[in-house]
């Protein structure tokens, strides 16, 4: 998918996502057999160092990396109170310089709910997958890794079935481009309960 089909995509889905969840009551976090959809935007970063939306915390001068725009799409259902499960996947079209590559991650994860009765619920997610790398200047088509993946995030619910989402990622995912073997990940985005 080319980089300027992928935001007015993205921009359409967030606002059928919010006309659905807007017109709902308000209400608490996931009950056991809640299945939510979220769709978010952020940043992706393929280094060895901390960083934010892009902007590393600790900047290493001189080590080849990358920081990218990236989409994702998100799947959980609960099972429990506290558990459920994930699927995630996430596409990059251009990881930064010095190469323009594009980063495809596909994951299945454990979720723990810390406080789940609240409209504010913290999670914890563990899981594992695939990382797809391509990059033109390097000659790379579709290069496959497996992937080890953590995260840490907050759901905001300010209706039943309306959600919000602040999410960072830690992938562990060898580049071979790079001589980088973490991707870092935060995003922004909204969901709806069903």
């Amino acid at each position: 998918m080319r980089a300027g089909i992928v935001h007015p995509l993205f921009i359409g889905l967030l606002g059928l996502l919010a006309f659905c969840g807007w017109a709902l009551p308000a209400g608490a976090g996931p009950q056991p057999g809640d299945t939510e959809l979220f769709v978010s935007v952020g940043g992706q970063h393929d280094g060895a160092q901390i960083s934010i939306f892009g902007v590393e915390l600790i900047p290493r001068p001189g080590r080849m990396e990358g920081t990218g725009v990236v989409t994702t799409l998100t799947l959980d259902h609960q099972i429990t109170p506290h558990l459920g499960l994930e699927l995630d996947g996430g596409y990059t079209p251009r990881l930064g310089e010095p190469h323009e590559a594009a980063v495809t991650t596909a994951t299945a994860g454990l979720v723990y709910l810390v406080n789940p009765t609240h409209d504010d619920v913290l999670y914890l997610t563990i899981g594992g997958g695939a990382a797809w790398f391509q990059a033109a200047d390097k000659g790379i088509d579709n290069d496959a890794t497996g992937t080890a993946m953590a995260a840490i995030g907050v759901n905001i619910y300010p209706k039943s079935r309306m959600l919000l989402r602040v999410d960072f990622r830690l992938f562990y995912a060898p580049s071979p481009f790079t001589d980088q073997n973490l991707l870092q990940r935060a995003t922004i985005g909204i969901g709806v309960r069903f």
